[in-house]
């Protein structure tokens, strides 16, 4: 799941992934480094989505989704995880306009953010640095609610088809 941290005007791209067993590392992009489908694909997919397989999931089933942004969607970008990984939730298949349908932008981002920012950063490094060690301390039991609250919101993505609900 792409995120984007927004710091005294700074823009990065970074990926964190979130299970019932908790949530990956939060990894970042290169400093001056456009988030095309190309890099997100190296960067993000291979460099650390592939290896979910045998770090985090260590063999068990597990299914990737991501929203609907453009690198997500890129035609090369689908190929990639047809190939790679095992079980996705295809860009087709996703509502458009629907990253609130993602735990971290759904709930996530925002206790992260409380628990990063409580002091002031100076510089983006020192909130890169507290965002990392939030994602890392992250109660278990934070992530059980949020997605138990995201699943009751997909179900009612679904049985409106797709369309608006609240």
């Amino acid at each position: 799941m792409s995120l984007e941290v927004r710091s005294q005007g700074v823009l990065r791209h970074g990926l964190l992934g979130v299970s019932h067993l908790g949530m990956t590392p939060l990894n970042f992009c290169e400093k001056g480094v456009k988030t095309g489908a190309r890099v997100y694909q190296e960067d993000m997919l291979q460099g650390a989505v592939k290896r979910l397989n045998t770090t985090v999931f260590n063999g068990r089933k597990w299914v990737f989704q991501q929203y609907s942004a453009s690198v997500h969607k890129a035609k090369n970008t689908q190929e990639w995880l047809r190939r790679n990984i095992l079980a996705l939730i295809r860009a087709e298949d996703w509502p458009s306009g629907s990253p609130g349908l993602n735990p971290p932008d759904f709930k996530l981002w925002a206790v992260l953010e409380d628990m990063a920012c409580q002091k002031c950063h100076n510089t983006l490094d020192s909130l890169k640095r507290s965002l990392v060690k939030a994602a890392a301390e992250m109660p278990l039991e934070t992530v059980h609610a949020t997605l138990a609250e995201w699943l009751k919101c997909l179900k009612a993505c679904i049985r409106a088809g797709g369309g608006h609900f609240e």
